[in-house]
């Protein structure tokens, strides 16, 4: 009888691994299709006015990295790109941290419900990359153009915020821009900068990115468990990280926030 307990309990753990790795694995599929339609419209640009480059990933000057879909370098500017790929209703506030989608998880009538997922402003998001490009760069913020694009399904159920579209009107948008800041042999001199940033990166920061980006998406049970991840120095609770509203810098915070107010800085 114990045999058979035990038996049942490791089929169900098994089970849930397995359907918790499935349901990444496709969640990180469609993050590539969007991402992939995006760098395909891209290609319109005119080649010797537009320089485009993909995945891009940069460190700050403290070693923190910061991740890139997509970035246009020209004379008109640089267009730092972040993309979505999201089904279902979207409420977004660009002045929110969070944004939420809805998802309709059956039933009719009265009976209709919805499962609904915070997910973090993509537009704040993208602010962080453009900080550290400024950085790194020495160039002005007024010098970026932030654009974040949303590909899949997905409506959106509050107004559309500035500088939020859809993969098809990019192009375009990018192309209203067109009063030059700076020349041609500048805009090539600013393209070789950040593949220089890019190859400076280590395989040590990268693997470091991708274990931060897990614990940004697990859950408090998830990243309760084994890890890298810290414990609250007020309350030894898990942390999770976060980001600063004034510059979307990552820190550690208190998953029992606002209950407890412990931070740690990311090293």
């Amino acid at each position: 009888m114990a045999e058979a307990l035990s038996f049942c309990v490791l089929l169900a753990v098994l089970l849930y691994l397995f359907f918790k790795w499935l349901c990444t694995s496709e969640a990180e599929s469609v993050g590539r299709d969007g991402e992939r339609k995006v760098a395909s419209m891209l290609k319109r640009l005119s080649r010797g006015e537009y320089f485009v480059l993909h995945d891009l990933m940069i460190s700050d000057e403290r070693g923190i990295t910061t991740q890139i879909d997509h970035l246009v370098i020209s004379r008109f500017g640089l267009f730092v790109i972040e993309t979505k790929c999201y089904k279902g209703w979207i409420f977004a506030n660009p002045k929110n941290r969070y944004w939420t989608q809805s998802l309709y998880a059956g039933g009719r009538g009265w009976f209709a419900h919805a499962e609904k997922h915070r997910f973090q402003n993509p537009i704040k998001q993208n602010w962080r990359h453009i900080f550290v490009l400024s950085e790194r760069l020495k160039m002005p913020l007024r010098n970026f153009v932030n654009i974040v694009v949303f590909c899949g399904d997905a409506s959106f159920k509050t107004s559309v915020p500035d500088n939020v579209m859809g993969a098809s009107d990019i192009v375009p948008y990018i192309r209203s821009y067109d009063k030059p800041l700076f020349d041609s042999d500048r805009a090539i001199g600013i393209f070789n900068s950040v593949c220089a940033l890019c190859s400076a990166v280590s395989k040590e920061q990268r693997k470091h990115h991708a274990r931060e980006m897990h614990v940004l998406h697990a859950s408090v049970s998830t990243a309760n468990g084994p890890g890298n991840v810290p414990r609250c120095p007020r309350c030894g609770a898990v942390m999770r990280l976060r980001h600063r509203r004034s510059d979307n810098a990552p820190f550690y915070g208190c998953s029992n926030y606002p209950h407890c107010h412990g931070t740690l800085d990311v090293k």
